[in-house]
């Protein structure tokens, strides 16, 4: 931590971890914390990160698989251990897609969205919390939602469950660890082109609907999303916990199909 200290930037000397690091918006956090002078740890499955050129340096890589209840503790001490403590914990692994109309969702898709997206976050923020407390210096903890965790959508009863699950754990981490100065806020975006180069969504009907949908006529990038993550993580944040941070192009501001036809 000595030798972020040096670097300027708005999280200079902060230790962070980012889950669901290898791409998306997980690997934009990442790219953005180390801008800002932070030292950081990306976690996410062991083949898609190991084949992650991050575009910044000193990213620490460790492999951990959020549906894996053992591997989160244990990767999550060996982050802290290579960091020599913890400031910042950003949460943005997730399963995304349907899974089909809620009458044919199977017990084993509903498993696996629960056990990645909302059973998973919980077991990493606690992780990350505990560490938190043992440094006796407070940190922020910051979960990425969605737009889902407010709105349902076709096909996606298990995915906007534990979206909608991930913004109650929020508010009840951040009742529960104000006493120890952690702040606890979460991210809501909508919909985002992962490829981060501004094209939109290739598939025309998903393009028109996102155009139609959203407020800016567009989907979101993952450097947006990030922008959000570092200002939660900042000093200029410190009154703001048990909040939620939309970054959706206004999407939740407009009744659906709002601006067709403009």
């Amino acid at each position: 931590m000595d030798e972020q200290s040096a670097r300027a930037g708005r999280l200079a000397g902060k230790a962070a971890i980012v889950t669901g690091a290898a791409g998306g918006i997980g690997r934009a956090t990442v790219e953005a914390f180390i801008r800002e002078g932070a030292l950081v740890v990306a976690m996410d499955l062991a083949a898609p990160l190991a084949a992650t050129p991050f575009n910044a340096s000193g990213v620490i890589k460790i492999a951990c698989d959020l549906a894996d209840r053992n591997a989160i503790q244990t990767a999550t001490d060996q982050a802290v251990a290579k960091l020599g403590g913890l400031d910042i914990f950003v949460a943005s692994g997730a399963l995304k897609g349907g899974t089909g109309n809620f009458i044919d969702l199977t017990d084993a898709d509903w498993d696996r969205y629960i056990d990645v997206n909302l059973t998973g976050t919980f077991l990493s923020c606690r992780a990350a919390a505990r560490a938190m407390v043992a440094g006796g210096e407070g940190g922020r903890i910051i979960t990425v939602g969605s737009i889902n965790s407010f709105l349902s959508e076709p096909d996606a009863a298990a995915y906007v469950t534990a979206k909608g699950g991930v913004a109650m754990l929020t508010k009840a981490m951040a009742v529960d660890l104000a006493k120890y100065k952690i702040l606890v806020n979460m991210i809501a975006p909508g919909p985002v082109d992962v490829t981060g180069n501004n094209t939109g969504y290739s598939e025309p009907k998903l393009a028109g609907e996102v155009r139609d949908e959203v407020a800016l006529a567009r989907p979101g990038l993952p450097h947006e999303v990030a922008t959000a993550a570092v200002f939660l993580a900042e000093d200029g944040s410190s009154f703001i916990t048990g909040s939620t941070i939309s970054v959706d192009g206004g999407l939740s501001a407009m009744i659906f199909g709002g601006m067709r036809g403009r």
